[in-house]
């Protein structure tokens, strides 16, 4: 009898190497299916699976086994953020002044922050839809679970000790500062003070997270690592405090101290695989600041 008669699961199979999976043989009497493996098929994966596993490749932010998925230099547009965002809050705090007569009203310090933030926000954004997924809860792990308040908690304690610590090595020199003279100067203004604190309660938390923690801390991996990139986007966060101080000489404690929370609010994110501890840690650490002032 033929072997094209035979059913197929009678037919002989054919000489030589099997075909590459999906491949339709062209001898005759081959049915033309996919070759079987041991007598099943492989199954075919579902798109965002590797072969043989369940588990989803790497997204362009997580980069997966460590290593991180941004091209290299990606990092390179804090540069021009930055440079926007300090335009944008110099306009701002000028539509205030223009407004209230005052450099130091809250309506000064709310516009400049927004500023400042729409590039932040910007940046992030525009790398993320330009290297990444465009979404930053992949790219930047932008998210937050309820054990993130207990991991908050636990972050806001160490900021307090690496503060308090870079503080009193400089107590009683010129070189001590502090950088609350945004929530001082509010002193007598219910209204004013209420703004200025949802500003650094709310708004830095979110958008000063986004930025440093996500956008820079994950773009720098890399090149860096892990933790070389935790404790460079550290030291950017301190520089970008650099001017807070009531004199010159009293930056260098604020720049030093805000290095060590950075530090702190990178590896909350690091080790959590979010940024909902940070942003908590960073909502009640201002939050302190605040009650402080009262």
């Amino acid at each position: 009898m033929p072997a094209s008669s035979l059913p197929s699961w009678q037919r002989p199979r054919p000489a030589g190497p099997p075909p590459d999976e999906g491949a339709r043989a062209v001898e005759s009497g081959w049915p033309g299916l996919a070759w079987p493996h041991e007598g099943l098929s492989e199954p075919v994966p579902a798109p965002g699976e590797s072969r043989g596993t369940t588990a989803p490749l790497p997204e362009p932010g997580d980069g997966g086994n460590g290593e991180p998925g941004f091209p290299p230099g990606t990092a390179w547009w804090a540069v021009p953020g930055a440079l926007v965002g300090i335009v944008l809050a110099g306009l701002g705090a000028s539509i205030g002044f223009a407004l209230t007569n005052s450099k130091t009203s809250a309506a000064s310090d709310l516009l400049g922050e927004a500023g400042l933030w729409v590039a932040m926000l910007g940046t992030a954004v525009f790398v993320s839809r330009r290297f990444g997924t465009g979404s930053l809860a992949r790219d930047y792990h932008l998210a937050i679970r309820p054990k993130d308040l207990v991991w908050g908690v636990i972050a806001v304690i160490g900021a307090l000790v690496v503060v308090q610590g870079v503080l009193g090595a400089f107590a009683g020199t010129k070189f001590a500062g502090s950088n609350d003279e945004i929530l001082t100067q509010q002193k007598g203004n219910g209204v004013g003070l209420v703004i200025v604190a949802v500003l650094v309660a709310l708004g830095a938390p979110f958008f000063e997270e986004l930025f440093f923690r996500g956008f820079l801390r994950t773009t720098l991996q890399r090149r860096f690592g892990g933790h070389g990139a935790v404790w460079l986007q550290a030291v950017f966060f301190g520089m970008a405090h650099f001017g807070e101080a009531a004199t010159s000489a009293g930056n260098v404690s604020v720049v030093l101290a805000m290095f060590g929370v950075g530090v702190v609010l990178g590896y909350a994110a690091k080790l959590t695989g979010r940024l909902g501890a940070g942003m908590v840690a960073h909502c009640l650490f201002n939050l302190l600041a605040v009650a402080l002032v009262l």
